[in-house]
Parts: C-alpha cells; sequence; structure tokens
C-alpha cells in the first residue's frame, strides 16, 4: 500500500495515496455558523466547493501557532475513486472534503501486513492502524470514518421538550 504522509504538530500521519486528489498551499476558508468545530469551513477549488476539516483539532492538538504555514490535502469523492482504490478497499465521502495539516511529508510503500492494527490506547476510531517508519511510527488514518463520525455527532438531534 502507497500511503502519503503528512505531520500535525510532532506526529506523523498518512492516508492512502489514491484517497488524495491534490495538494495545495491554503486558500480562503469560509467559515459556516454551527458547524462542529472540527469543520473549519468552506474553500472553492478548482471549480469544487469542499468542507475543510481542521486536522489539529480533530486530533485533540492544540491550535496552530499563529502564523504558522500550512498545507491542505483535496481528497477523492467516493464516486472518483479509482478501481485500484476500491480494490484496495478504501473508502471516501460523497462529497469533497480537503484536509488542513501542518506539512505534507513523502509518499511511503508499505506491504499491508507491516500495518499494525489500532493499539488499544489510540482511542480515536479513525485509526486504522500504525506503520513504523524510519525511527518512529507514522498513524494511517481511515478519513471516511472521521467524517461519519462528525457528521454523526453534528446531527444529533435535541430532545423534545
Amino acid at each position: 500500500m502507497r500511503i502519503t504522509s503528512f505531520h500535525i504538530g510532532d506526529g506523523l500521519y498518512g492516508i492512502p495515496v489514491l484517497l488524495a486528489e491534490e495538494f495545495f498551499r491554503p486558500v480562503p476558508v469560509t467559515p459556516v455558523p454551527l458547524a462542529d468545530p472540527r469543520v473549519e469551513g468552506l474553500i472553492h477549488v478548482r471549480g469544487k466547493t469542499a468542507t475543510v476539516l481542521d486536522m489539529r483539532r480533530c486530533l485533540d492538538k492544540p491550535p496552530r501557532p499563529q502564523g504558522q504555514s500550512s498545507k491542505m490535502i483535496l481528497l477523492e469523492t467516493e464516486s472518483d475513486l479509482t478501481q485500484d482504490a476500491r480494490d484496495l478497499g478504501i473508502k471516501s465521502h460523497d462529497e469533497s472534503v480537503a484536509l488542513r495539516v501542518d506539512s505534507t511529508g513523502r509518499i511511503i510503500t508499505v506491504p499491508k501486513d507491516d500495518i499494525i492494527p489500532r493499539p488499544a490506547h489510540i482511542e480515536h476510531e479513525f485509526v486504522d492502524g500504525i506503520v513504523r517508519v524510519d525511527e518512529g511510527y507514522l498513524i494511517l488514518l481511515c478519513v471516511r470514518t472521521l467524517i461519519d463520525r462528525i457528521m454523526a455527532e453534528s446531527c444529533v438531534e435535541e430532545p423534545e421538550m
């Protein structure tokens, strides 16, 4: 499996490379009132409107220091995934989503058998597993699970009075 890596704080994370449509410098984000705090807002890129997820908030990290640069990763939608991605079991979301990360890294090729299942001490359901990389570990994320979780928590109905 080929994984594209990125940094959030001092952590190394990754997603399947077939899930990443494009990497780019941040563009202006329009906040959405009443949105989940992990949703930074909406952007327009290449004629698409995409929801931006602030990965620092998704991973319970402190806010990005003022003036620190970042990158964005536009994800493929479910309908645009290649057959190779589908064969690997990669899933996406129906709507366009971009991830705001601190910086992008390199593409890493890892045999699927080298992916260690999510350890018990990692609470986030959207962590698919970990991979040993150089002298450390990369945390492999399932963005579809993350988005579904945000949607489920955002759509909780208020109890009737």
